[in-house]
């Protein structure tokens, strides 16, 4: 394939030089210069990326799983058509961050950011729970299985095994040894979503889930009604929104630090959250996707303690530090909560930062002992019951890791992948450094 794409590059160099584009007076277009031919080639890169953004472009505009319209809200949170963090959050390039620099790092970063085996994990099962008791199970990045005798919810469920963005676009998951499906399931009573980006909202598992109550943040239905939900299922929150759902559950949708957004052009239509939930005696904090803030402190303050807290733990790089927790941060985060004891998700299932793949579990596990926080580092897929005894064992050590990239083995190999790179990048890189209303620059 890769020599397919080699040939078809130099024929196309070829055929252009024997044109008169970039042609110097009294050079012969059947000799070209090296200079016109590399000019040639970045007139060829630039025309196909630029034919790549306005096919994505195009597309984002009419296919299903972009979700519903753009709606207008009575929030104090948002103003001219957009949602707001309740910090200034910049996401300028600084002195530290760039978009071409952080493009140009993903083109060189080693293959370590993902594994090249089946990461360890456990067989979903359903243990027997004595009344009271809670259990939870993370099934990879920040989807969370949580039960107990009498309800089961699910946090943030993503179960497709295409890409974390639109279409077949978006990083692929990593390969598990067990894999986990929508009917390996209990039926579901409740679900709720943290935002609307693809690696947290998945339209294929949405559709499975047609049967379940669905607590989302404010836009967020929409998106749940042109997938072929009734209005009736879904509940609507704004930050600090609470509702008793039973005797048995009560429930807060709190503030998170982040932004939305299932396009390029629709950024911050949607609002993103955190979700407080008391299950029986037992309380639990969610924080979907966000940067370190001090509000952290405030829902502490008003919801805490809590017996367990999920923290998005992965995905970060300084370009975007303020919309993604740095490891440090994440302990300190749960510090502010009054969290007994945290579980760091948000990783070890997609592709998404330049860290190696381990790092987020490794670094926040260093950083709890040092501050004396328990950090639960269960296997994916494994049960635990929250108050009783933590899993903590260091299950990403000794797993096999990539090996070395084709760019640093062959630079023209790299230069040729770089088109077909940029399409999953777009994904990943120019939603979080455009710069949508509801996030100020500096």
């Amino acid at each position: 394939m890769l020599s397919l794409v080699l040939l078809f590059f130099l024929m196309l160099i070829r055929s252009i030089a024997r044109t008169n584009l970039f042609l110097k007076h009294g050079e012969s277009p059947r000799q070209p210069s090296f200079k016109r031919k590399m000019k040639i080639f970045s007139f060829i890169f630039t025309i196909l990326i630029s034919i790549i953004i306005l096919l994505a472009s195009l597309v984002l505009n009419f296919v299903v799983d972009f979700g519903g319209e753009t709606q207008h809200f009575d929030s104090p949170n948002y103003d001219e058509g957009t949602f707001h963090n309740l910090e200034s959050t910049s996401l300028g390039p600084g002195e530290n961050a760039s978009f071409w620099g952080t493009l140009g790092d993903y083109m060189v970063s080693d293959d370590q950011r993902s594994p090249n085996v089946a990461l360890p994990s456990k067989p979903f099962t359903l243990e027997p729970l004595e009344p009271g008791q809670v259990s939870v199970t993370w099934l990879g990045h920040s989807t969370i299985f949580i039960r107990s005798t009498n309800l089961t919810i699910l946090m943030d469920p993503v179960f497709g095994d295409g890409g974390a963005g639109p279409l077949f676009f978006g990083p692929k998951p990593f390969p598990y040894e067990h894999t986990y499906a929508i009917d390996q399931l209990p039926n579901i009573d409740y679900v709720f979503i943290s935002h609307d980006h693809y690696d947290h909202l998945d339209m294929d598992t949405v559709r499975l889930l047609d049967e379940s109550s669905y607590f989302v943040p404010l836009g967020v239905k929409s998106h749940l009604v042109e997938w072929g939900l009734e209005p009736n299922q879904i509940q609507e929150f704004d930050w600090y929104d609470e509702t008793n759902i039973s005797s048995d559950i009560q429930v807060a949708m709190t503030p998170s630090r982040h932004f939305s957004g299932r396009g390029l052009f629709n950024g911050d239509t949607t609002l993103w959250a955190s979700w407080v939930l008391k299950i029986h005696n037992t309380s639990l904090y969610f924080s979907g996707d966000t940067g370190y803030m001090e509000e952290f402190k405030t829902i502490g303050e008003k919801y805490g303690p809590f017996d367990l807290a999920f923290l998005e733990s992965g995905q970060y790089n300084e370009a975007w530090k303020e919309i993604h927790m740095m490891p440090d941060e994440v302990v300190q985060a749960g510090i502010d909560l009054n969290a007994s004891a945290i579980l760091p998700i948000h990783n070890s299932k997609f592709e998404l930062a330049l860290h190696h793949w381990d790092e987020p579990l490794e670094r926040t596990s260093t950083y709890g002992l040092e501050r004396n926080l328990t950090v639960a580092t269960p296997f994916i897929g494994q049960n635990h019951i929250v108050g009783e005894e933590v899993p903590t064992e260091h299950w990403w050590k000794n797993v096999s890791i990539g090996e070395q990239p084709f760019l640093k083995e062959s630079p023209l190999v790299g230069v040729l992948l770089a088109p077909f790179n940029l399409i999953a990048l777009t994904w990943v890189i120019l939603p979080r450094l455009q710069s949508p209303s509801g996030i100020e620059e500096e």
